[in-house]
């Protein structure tokens, strides 16, 4: 398992900043247990509060970071 050697926490954290009304910060961390540790979680940030946009698990760090990348791909202004 590529798990065993990495510590529960975050492993990465970024903000993307929208407009002054919106931006997202998305986290890639790894849980202390479970069947998938590794959780890639999508929150946004408006004017009315903070959510929860996507809250996803996965088994290998190799795919999670894949997908963390993907989604700050995504996410950022053009």
């Amino acid at each position: 398992m590529l798990s065993l050697g990495i510590q529960p926490g975050l492993i990465a954290s970024q903000t993307i900043v929208i407009n002054d009304v919106l931006s997202y910060q998305v986290r890639l961390r790894k849980l202390r247990v479970g069947h998938a540790p590794f959780q890639l979680t999508i929150i946004a940030t408006t004017t009315l509060g903070r959510l929860t946009v996507m809250h996803l698990g996965y088994h290998d760090l190799l795919t999670a970071r894949t997908a963390f990348n993907h989604q700050l791909h995504q996410l950022e202004p053009r």
